[in-house]
């Protein structure tokens, strides 16, 4: 039984020191595309059945893949400190080797705490750069280590923070598009966040603020790969 069905699913809370929401390495639906509209309306709706209160996290602007979390949590993040620096540059080394990603998400999924649209890598680049990614980042790769490598892909479009208003509809609903394509994009770069809280009072968020932009080389693209 889903936990949302008896409220005890997981809750979400404001970041704290050491908490969730660190500084994290991503990739974003293009703004204005697509696939960032069909999450977005995809995210009204979750959000209408689950109640208010809830971060709408598939929102533009928000909607992001993780490709690897960096640290913990903390407040204050200066751009120019050297942890900053080494995670920029290793960046750019591993997505020097990996073309641009063409990502499918696929269908809608339920969590512990969130509502989940799952995604597929429709090409080897999106695992390519975060094998690299490992790599070239040493031993500033430690917060993952304990949990293995990543493999899944999957953009969250709600985290849940209070009780659920219609858990039974929601359930239902998530259930009807368990298999629902609903959108595919080429990915041109990767991007070093950190998180803020947004309180919109409609529509509250955890904002990505992005620290680097690292656009991923088309010399490794093999030829008949798909782009958009």
């Amino acid at each position: 039984m889903p936990l949302i069905a008896t409220g005890r699913h997981r809750r979400d809370t404001v970041p704290e020191e050491g908490g969730r929401w660190p500084v994290s390495v991503v990739l974003r639906p293009v703004a204005g595309g697509v696939l960032s509209q069909n999450l977005d309306a995809l995210t009204r709706e979750a959000a209408d059945l689950a109640g208010p209160g809830h971060w709408h996290t598939g929102q533009p602007g928000s909607a992001h893949l993780t490709v690897r979390a960096l640290e913990w949590y903390r407040a204050i993040v200066d751009p120019a400190e050297p942890a900053i620096h080494r995670y920029r540059a290793a960046m750019e080394r591993a997505a020097a080797g990996c073309g641009p990603t063409r990502i499918e998400v696929v269908g809608l999924t339920l969590t512990a705490g969130t509502v989940m649209a799952a995604a597929v890598a429709a090409d080897d680049q999106a695992d390519l750069f975060l094998d690299r990614l490992a790599e070239e980042l040493g031993d500033d790769a430690w917060l993952e280590l304990p949990y293995g490598r990543r493999d899944i892909w999957y953009v969250n479009l709600i985290h849940f923070t209070t009780g659920i208003a219609k858990p039974d509809a929601l359930i239902d609903w998530i259930t009807r598009h368990r298999e629902h394509p609903i959108g595919a994009e080429t990915i041109p770069a990767a991007e070093l966040v950190r998180f803020h809280y947004a309180a919109h009072p409609e529509r509250p968020y955890m904002r990505p603020e992005v620290l680097t932009y690292t656009p991923f080389s088309d010399s490794t693209r093999r030829p008949g790969l798909p782009t958009s």
